[in-house]
């Protein structure tokens, strides 16, 4: 009579294969879904950041587009009431829906000490704010971006001494406002967030040598 062969051991061994492999599948599986879960945070966080930047330049763009060609007849001759330099601009502009009824509010787009994009205004007929100080009190300041590096403004125009259409870095005491204004932001290392090149064209002109004729309602000297 032939003994009975004993398969115990073959059953352990097959069952830790089993276990092996049924670890290595759910370790695959985990590893799969962390790889995922990491990726979806980071695809939401870029959309956020997106968003934050398309934000940002919707609101600059439309300030700039809409702004207000005010005049100022206190100096030599009428200028533009704007002042625009390398890391910041001053100009007038509608309010923001928010805000209104104010009929013209200034605003004053620049990058604060701690790296913030903020855009400042306040309403010009109040008396208690000098809107031609170099600080901000009284202002109500709108964050923008955080965790900006550089802030670079442009204006393209035709201006002294050469009077060739081109871009500048300053724009101040001008009879027209610049054609084009162009704002670069820069952030800081290790950011992934982009900001394409922002070319807002302002919506307002404005002739400050022009004289109206009482008999025409021309410019003086114009047929």
């Amino acid at each position: 009579m032939r003994p009975v062969q004993r398969t115990n051991g073959f059953t352990l061994i097959e069952l830790l294969v089993s276990l092996f492999v049924l670890g290595a599948i759910a370790g695959l599986l985990i590893s799969g879904l962390m790889m995922t879960r990491t990726m979806a945070d980071r695809a939401k966080q870029q959309s956020g950041n997106a968003e934050s930047v398309l934000t940002a330049q919707t609101i600059i763009r439309d300030r700039i587009e809409t702004m207000v060609a005010s005049t100022r007849f206190d100096t030599f001759s009428p200028i533009v009431d704007m002042r625009g330099g390398s890391n910041i601009v001053s100009f007038f502009a509608p309010p923001a829906p928010s805000t209104r009824p104010n009929s013209v509010e200034r605003y004053r787009l620049v990058r604060s000490a701690p790296g913030d994009l903020v855009l400042y205004s306040v309403v010009d007929v109040q008396d208690r704010v000098n809107v031609y100080s170099a600080g901000e009190v009284g202002w109500t300041a709108t964050v923008l971006l955080t965790g900006v590096e550089a802030l670079d403004i442009a204006y393209f125009g035709a201006a002294p001494p050469d009077g060739t259409r081109r871009w500048r870095n300053e724009w101040i005491e001008r009879q027209q406002p610049p054609e084009l204004v162009r704002v670069r932001v820069a952030f800081k290392r290790g950011d992934n967030r982009i900001w394409p090149d922002l070319v807002a064209r302002p919506a307002s002109t404005v002739n400050s040598e022009c004289r109206i004729d009482t008999f025409s309602g021309r410019c003086a000297g114009q047929s």
